[in-house]
């Protein structure tokens, strides 16, 4: 993991955490695949208990996973760039990381929109033409705008729906208006992992230029 400017090797033994024979926190759909667990747990060993990963930031956890740099956006401020999609569509071609999230409800744990989304999760970019978003907490609850209930699809070629990387099979995954997107997302977090991110940032740049 990355710490402190350096990466720092973490080493566990393979005992994992159960009850009632199911394990307590990460685990897989496929019973017999372990791996995500075993990251965990070297995680929570690097911050000193299980109990230590609750709250933090997306960005704090991809920094430490990757080394990359980070940047937020707060998506209900007035001084978000005029270019924000321009800058996922960047952030997506150069393979960069990026979430988004809802603030939490605090009065209703993980308490749900009127159209599915669970406040104080994190959700996975996964695609930018319009947003294609992932969330690790699938479950049957599929949120009103995922993609098999969206009346539009059906105006869309198979040709194209199969270009675009559609795929209706993929539990959790769903796509949504840029619109919707800022409608919904309260932050937006991208782990760049690659020095040319930090290149050509006039490209990006929604200031005046003074001329």
């Amino acid at each position: 993991f990355w710490q402190y400017g350096e990466w720092v090797d973490v080493v566990i033994d393979d005992y994992l955490p159960t009850r009632f024979g199911k394990l307590m926190f990460i685990h897989s759909k496929d019973e017999d695949e372990y791996w995500t667990a075993l990251i965990e747990k070297a995680y929570a060993k690097l911050h000193g208990s299980y109990e230590a990963l609750k709250g933090g930031t997306t960005c704090e956890a991809l920094v430490d996973f990757t080394g990359g740099c980070t940047e937020m956006y707060q998506l209900k401020e007035r001084d978000v760039p005029r270019n924000l999609f321009q800058i996922l569509q960047k952030a997506y071609e150069r393979c960069s990381l990026k979430g988004c999230s809802m603030e939490p409800d605090p009065n209703v744990l993980e308490a749900r929109t009127d159209v599915g989304l669970v406040r104080g999760h994190a959700y996975s970019i996964t695609k930018v033409l319009n947003v294609q978003i992932q969330t690790p907490q699938a479950s049957g609850k599929i949120p009103m705008m995922r993609i098999h209930g969206s009346a539009e699809w059906q105006f869309i070629p198979d040709e194209e729906k199969d270009n675009i990387g559609v795929d209706f099979g993929q539990d959790g995954e769903f796509w949504m208006t840029y619109k919707d997107f800022m409608k919904y997302f309260d932050q937006l977090e991208i782990c760049n992992l690659t020095p040319d991110s930090l290149e050509n940032l006039d490209d990006f740049s929604d200031r005046p230029s003074g001329k």
